[in-house]
């Protein structure tokens, strides 16, 4: 008969287990073109005259339900951006950048702003979305560490 293990040693299986997923989540650099794209479509098409700009919200969130399922069906789970400590912080300060790339799309459409700057936005978005990929994951791989996230 084997005996239990100790909760302490439970714990740190679960911490090893966490650790080690940190180490095996490489992704391909098509994951964060394709959410970069996502991103500068979304961004970018809120510049956009109606219809367009409802047409490129909804194919952007369409375009992220399948990059969510997508991830899903590869790792069998799924985290959420704001979860792990660290990698909040990431999120957060992709959040601040991207509500300032909206404000100049939306300058264009919403007070006859220049055309060049939902351009502008969508691309600034896209390589915001390809750079804070790589850097969440990151710092989500060092919350997986810390025995966090």
């Amino acid at each position: 008969m084997t005996q239990d293990p100790t909760p302490q040693e439970a714990l740190a299986s679960i911490q090893a287990a966490r650790a080690r997923v940190g180490e095996t989540l490489d992704y391909p650099f098509g994951w964060d073109l394709a959410y970069g794209g996502m991103l500068a479509l979304m961004v970018g098409g809120a510049g956009l005259p109606q219809p367009w700009s409802t047409l490129t919200l909804v194919l952007s969130i369409v375009a992220l339900v399948f990059m969510v399922q997508w991830w899903r069906k590869r790792t069998g789970w799924w985290v959420s951006g704001y979860a792990p400590p660290r990698a909040r912080w990431v999120a957060w300060l992709m959040v601040a950048v991207m509500m300032g790339l909206m404000g100049l799309s939306f300058w264009t459409r919403l007070f006859d702003g220049p055309f060049w700057a939902p351009i502008v936005a969508g691309a600034l978005a896209g390589v915001t979305g390809i750079i804070g990929g790589r850097l969440w994951m990151r710092a989500y791989r060092r919350d997986l560490l810390a025995g966090q996230g």
